[in-house]
């Protein structure tokens, strides 16, 4: 398996590094903000898939999807037991903060890096961020380049939060 994120990092650098030569001080400050940027969508990719694949593996496990919004509210309430020692419901509670705040710089970036003036034009960047995430997720599954992902409605619908209340 491929970590893609060492991998990114030394591309980052050499463009840093040939960034910098090209175009010394100028606007440094928004080029730093712009390699962070690159850093945070290296970081973003790694978590999405975690890790590639190369080759493919030869065993294609099923392609998931979760067509159903909300659907996390309703695991929490079954999963949920007094004294809260459930692992599940813990755990899933966990992943959905995460998918809240992992598109949340996206949203600062948008307004920040990109000079994004309206929140709609930023809603409508960030969810088809997240529809495209949860995309390659699928596509990656299928041709067997990641372990099993799923399409998650959830997961659009709190990327899309997250990434908004960044904004």
């Amino acid at each position: 398996m491929v970590e893609v994120v060492p991998v990114g990092i030394l591309l980052l650098i050499i463009y840093i590094i040939i960034d910098c030569i090209r175009n010394k001080t100028a606007n440094l400050l928004r080029r730093v903000i712009f390699y962070s940027f690159l850093l945070y969508i290296l970081y973003v990719f790694q978590y999405t898939t975690g890790g590639l694949h190369f080759p493919p593996r030869q065993f294609v496990e099923t392609v998931l999807f979760q067509p159903l919004p909300f659907k996390f509210v309703s695991d929490w309430i079954q999963a949920y037991q007094p004294g809260g020692s459930n692992w599940f419901f813990w755990y899933s509670v966990k992943m959905a903060l995460y998918n809240a705040i992992m598109l949340l710089p996206l949203g600062v970036c948008l307004r920040v890096l990109f000079n994004v003036k309206e929140i709609g034009k930023a809603a409508v960047v960030i969810l088809l961020t997240s529809i495209f995430i949860e995309l390659y997720q699928v596509v990656f599954t299928y041709f067997g380049l990641v372990f099993s992902r799923a399409f998650d409605a959830d997961d659009i619908i709190l990327n899309t939060f997250g990434g908004v209340a960044g904004y």
